[in-house]
């Protein structure tokens, strides 16, 4: 593996793990020294992370962790939700009983994260992998690969901005996040594509209402409001 995947991958784990926070500048030189490299291959990786929305470059200042407004994360949970609910809604079309079996399998190993006793940050930490292991599995259930590495990189900019909260957000919440889960798998066990897109929506949007801290009641986002075509920004010139 060519050492700017290796600076990138592991930078990206720092994001998504929680391990800086927003507008904490990252030390390109530790970095380096940390992974035996050069900085080029650290200055490389943070190139691809700046397109990827997950740090800033400030000229002749360093690399920081991009702090995202609530307007940001909207625009990207609407999208996030747009291409999950196409995941489920594929799943539903195509999977097989063994693979409603595998999901069955991961999800129930998510519901008795609340009963082992676990202090609120291990209980995110083990969230965080069966969440992104239960969502990888529905990637590979619904057998587009295009579509698939477009939601796993939309997955991880998710992940990012829940780890940017500060916050047990799963922990707090690992119940209810269960429960979507497995209206999502019903509905695709029973081959109801519809079903199974919408509670997919409904997941996406609980997780966006937990990363702002809002009542999952105050801004409830459905299918109907998603065909609703968005509004002219003001400001523009438009043609006569």
């Amino acid at each position: 593996m060519k050492l700017s995947e290796v600076a990138y991958s592991h930078v990206k784990n720092m994001l998504i793990e929680g391990r800086v926070g927003a507008n904490e500048w990252l030390p390109i030189d530790g970095i380096a020294a940390e992974l035996g490299s050069s900085r080029q291959p650290v200055l490389e990786a943070m190139k691809r992370l700046v397109l990827e929305g997950f740090v800033e470059i400030m000229p002749q200042v360093g690399c920081r962790v991009r702090n995202p407004d609530p307007q940001e994360i909207d625009d990207f949970y609407r999208l996030f939700a747009a291409g999950e609910a196409l995941i489920a809604e594929l799943c539903a079309a195509r999977a097989e009983p063994s693979d409603i079996l595998s999901l069955r399998l991961i999800s129930s190993q998510i519901g008795t994260l609340s009963t082992l006793g676990q202090d609120p940050q291990a209980i995110g930490e083990n969230y965080r992998v069966l969440n992104r292991r239960l969502h990888a599995e529905m990637r590979r259930v619904s057998g587009s690969k295009p579509l698939a590495d477009v939601v796993e990189s939309l997955g991880d900019r998710s992940d990012f901005y829940v780890a940017l909260t500060n916050r047990s957000i799963f922990a707090l919440n690992v119940d209810q996040a269960h429960r979507e889960h497995e209206a999502i798998i019903t509905a695709i066990a029973k081959g109801d594509e519809a079903g199974a897109r919408e509670a997919m929506e409904r997941h996406i949007f609980a997780t966006e209402h937990r990363v702002l801290d809002q009542p999952e009641g105050v801004k409830q986002q459905s299918v109907a409001a998603l065909k609703q075509p968005a509004k002219r920004r003001t400001g523009r010139p438009t043609k006569n």
